[in-house]
């Protein structure tokens, strides 16, 4: 946004009642036969109304100029002055992958899952789960222990990127299966957001970038960031294997990107690569870090449902789309998170990791297993 200083020395808002004491005066001194400009009078609303029009106005001319400009613009403003650089949001699509379903005796029956059959997740701390739909008739054949399901997310965002094991459940039984799961690697397609403005503000401004003649370090991370399912991208152009080599790597919704995301971001990049050029894409890796930490309550506080509660504060703070410095992790922003959530816990030790972590950049941190002892004073 402009400096509000700014704006009141271009576009000053009036004050209303000073407006209406000096349009008074300027209509006595030009001989208004019309005097009475007191409230309550009809001659006073109007004048009112007229007023209130025009500071109304130019208050709208503020939001037009604050608006005029890449580095200021919000929401629908912002698409609109992005499209002068060619630039378009991202926009939130749907998580597509595969459910697995197993059995334990190869002999049963063939089991066939209808195309809209729902699978879903546990339900967490407040209630929620996420529904996927099976995209296709899909059938577990006889002599075969299991078989992968097509599923897509019911709606689009990346909260569906969830990690493996946590898709059990069925909304309908399915008789003859023993296990549903969502394996390792299981996402064919991220689930995305809506880009936020901050991220389609940087992309716009970056746009400069794209009219050298050889590709540079912003360039690549313009042309990778709009592909759709791309969160964030670490473009190293420093020969890093030697000379004439960039390695980009990428960071999806998900955290690991999949193939096929890695292999439309290639495409991106072969768009732009100089002839000499050596470009490795590659995924992030992601490390999914074990949390421990001790909180000491006031003895009078009830204990129940609290190590849950932790709990989710972490899994926030470690969310992807919440840090952009997603290879480090320190106890003061554990600490800090937990007491945010929870104000009335007296005190928070953190045992695992041991130390803050700062990882390489090619790397994303991850909830592992995560631990929390309650005790009271």
């Amino acid at each position: 946004m402009i400096d509000p200083k700014i704006l009141d020395t271009v576009l000053p808002v009036p004050d209303l009642d000073e407006l209406r004491d000096s349009m008074v005066k300027e209509l006595e001194e030009e001989g208004f036969a019309i005097t009475n400009f007191h409230s309550g009078g009809i001659f006073h609303t109007m004048l009112m109304i007229v007023l209130r029009v025009r500071i109304e106005f130019v208050e709208l001319l503020r939001t037009v100029l604050n608006n005029m400009f890449l580095s200021h613009a919000k929401g629908a403003w912002l698409d609109v002055k992005a499209a002068d650089f060619s630039k378009k949001r991202k926009q939130a699509q749907k998580t597509r992958g595969y459910v697995t379903i197993s059995r334990t005796d190869a002999k049963g029956e063939a089991i066939r899952v209808a195309k809209g059959h729902v699978f879903k997740t546990e339900k967490d701390i407040n209630g929620d789960e996420l529904r996927f739909f099976t995209m296709e008739d899909t059938v577990l054949q006889r002599g075969f222990l299991s078989t992968d399901v097509p599923v897509e997310a019911e709606l689009e965002g990346s909260q569906y990127n969830v990690p493996p094991g946590q898709i059990t459940r069925s909304l309908i039984f399915l008789d003859g299966i023993d296990s549903i799961t969502n394996r390792q690697n299981w996402i064919t397609r991220e689930g995305g957001d809506t880009e936020t403005d901050e991220s389609f503000r940087a992309r716009g401004l970056r746009s400069w970038s794209e009219l050298a003649q050889r590709a540079i370090h912003d360039t690549y991370v313009n042309v990778c960031e709009a592909v759709n399912g791309v969160l964030y991208v670490t473009v190293d152009d420093q020969h890093p294997r030697g000379q004439g080599t960039i390695d980009v790597v990428v960071t999806s919704e998900a955290g690991a990107a999949s193939e096929a995301l890695l292999e439309t971001v290639r495409a991106a990049c072969e768009t732009i690569r100089a002839p000499d050029d050596d470009v490795l894409v590659k995924s992030a890796e992601p490390v999914l870090q074990p949390i421990s930490l001790t909180i000491t309550i006031p003895s009078a506080l009830n204990q129940e449902g609290l190590a849950v509660r932790v709990e989710a504060a972490i899994i926030a703070l470690l969310k992807i789309r919440q840090r952009r410095e997603l290879h480090e992790l320190t106890h003061a922003d554990i600490i800090h998170k937990v007491k945010t959530e929870l104000p009335d816990i007296r005190n928070v030790t953190v045992t695992a990791p041991e130390e803050d972590l700062f990882l390489d950049k090619g790397k994303v941190i991850l909830p592992g297993e995560i631990t929390v002892t309650v005790q009271g004073v």
